[in-house]
């Protein structure tokens, strides 16, 4: 069965459950007035009559207020507030019909008092069976809250509450009847004893099977409610595991579901900051470094944690001169078209952007342990001189790029004030690759790697550089042993 279809049950349910029970009680109250009780002594049809017009004035009343009454009332007080509206015009049919009885078809009392209580009784059953169905389609409204507090109302109370009252109906019922039949007993003593002790048996059985009926009648309605709130909060549970953040759990009950509804939209509001902040972050960091930043505890990313890595330093040769004959957008739009491209190549190579920093690049290898960590740098450099290669200035200038690559131990952690911290990667290795760099320009090679670099990488790889011998390189104490590759040196001949 299509959803469409059994949602389209639940709609008909919800409009026309309470005039079906209408029709019912009339039913009933005719078959018990002409066949279960010989005091009436008119014809079916009339009998039949006398409950159907009251019930045609109430319905009419509820057609008219029921929009007015209930729906525009908070979805959850809207089922309480049908049972007491339903209940009220079953009470006003039992009035009419009591004034009917005494007034214009003088019977006896005890006959208008045995069909105000059954009249009432139906009227209980009916009421909440009611406003059962209407909750369900309460259910697959979009007017329904999912964030609202509420007033909590456990269900065990509401089912203990229901179980009590039941019983209490059938055994009062039960009793009264019995007593309204033993004392018509005792008042007509013409009447054969047999006949009235077998009206008296049928009365209870009668009336016993009546509630009883309506009773399973309402378990399952309840049933049917319990089953649809589980299966909604399980469908929202289940998009959540697979990545749907895009539905809530409507709350449509004041009891435990209606608490758990609650909490899990405050799990999915929490998911959703999370995935907005991933989401920010992938903009800002690279995804290793944005995932450390969401499994590590700030703790330890104050104290900060150390890795041999191997770190990339690329910068633009001439940028100065070029954002002085540049507009501003041409020159945002042309960092970061060159900035996307360079990423690319450092992610194909295992690495790591850790920042942008003007015109420069600082990219990190080996931080997640993987192997050849220099030889990924150097394949990066060269297709970085490729990329560059064949691109050219706005101004139609050829661009260059100087890249400098060291390996060393660096301290990784967050910076900053409480305000406002950036995670970053600081050390040696981080100053002697910007150093080198620097280098590659004053001795006319565009990748200059330490020596430390150039023992990690492959014989086919250090066939790419020359050796450069050491050289002093500003900022550190002692000289550095330093290898360029040649200004020509491209990917395909790494490869």
């Amino acid at each position: 069965m299509s959803l469409v279809f059994r949602q389209q049950i639940v709609n008909d349910s919800a409009k026309y459950t309470a005039y079906a029970y209408y029709a019912v009680t009339v039913l009933i109250l005719g078959i018990y007035g002409e066949r279960i009780s010989p005091y009436l002594g008119e014809p079916f049809a009339f009998s039949i009559l006398i409950y159907l017009l009251p019930f045609l004035f109430v319905a009419v009343v509820k057609y008219l207020l029921e929009p007015i009454v209930i729906d525009r009332a908070d979805v959850l007080l809207r089922p309480r507030r049908q049972f007491f509206f339903d209940m009220s015009l079953y009470v006003l049919v039992g009035i009419i019909i009591f004034i009917a009885y005494n007034f214009f078809y003088i019977q006896p009392m005890v006959v208008s008092l045995k069909i105000i209580i059954g009249i009432v009784i139906i009227g209980f059953f009916a009421s909440i069976d009611n406003a059962l169905t209407r909750e369900r389609y309460w259910f697959s409204q979009s007017d329904h809250e999912i964030k609202k507090d509420i007033k909590f109302s456990p269900l065990s109370s509401k089912l203990s509450l229901f179980m009590t009252v039941t019983v209490f109906i059938g055994m009062t019922l039960t009793g009264v009847v019995a007593f309204v039949d033993l004392a018509s007993i005792n008042q007509n003593t013409q009447l054969d004893s047999d006949i009235m002790m077998q009206v008296f048996i049928v009365d209870i059985f009668f009336v016993f099977g009546v509630v009883l009926v309506l009773t399973l009648r309402l378990i399952h309605s309840f049933s049917l409610n319990l089953q649809h709130v589980f299966s909604t909060q399980l469908s929202v549970l289940q998009n959540v595991q697979t990545g749907n953040l895009s539905q809530y759990v409507p709350i449509v009950t004041q009891d435990e579901f209606g608490l758990l509804a609650q909490q899990v939209n405050l799990m999915i509001d929490s998911l959703r900051d999370k995935e907005q902040l991933r989401q920010t972050l992938e903009k800002i960091v690279s995804p290793s470094i944005m995932e450390k930043l969401l499994s590590t505890d700030d703790k330890t990313l104050k104290h900060g944690q150390e890795y041999q890595v191997a770190i990339l330093f690329c910068d633009l040769r001439d940028f100065t001169r070029f954002t002085e004959n540049t507009s501003a957008e041409d020159l945002i739009f042309f960092l970061n078209a060159y900035f996307s491209q360079m990423a690319k190549i450092v992610t194909t190579h295992h690495g790591i952007i850790n920042k942008f920093m003007g015109d420069s690049v600082l990219a990190v290898y080996g931080l997640e342990g993987n192997e050849h960590v220099a030889e990924n740098a150097v394949k990066t450099a060269l297709t970085m001189l490729d990329h560059a290669h064949n691109l050219t200035m706005p101004d139609g200038e050829q661009l260059e790029i100087g890249i400098g690559i060291h390996t060393g131990k660096v301290i990784a952690g967050t910076i900053g004030s409480e305000e406002r911290y950036e995670y970053t990667f600081m050390g040696d290795a981080v100053n002697t690759a910007s150093r080198l760099e620097g280098l590659s320009k004053r001795l006319g090679y565009r990748v200059i790697v330490s020596e430390e670099a150039y023992s990690e990488m492959k014989y086919d790889t250090q066939c790419q550089f020359a050796d450069l011998g050491i050289k002093v390189v500003r900022g550190k104490a002692d000289p550095v042993h330093v290898y360029g590759s040649s200004p020509h040196t491209s990917l395909k001949q790494a490869r």
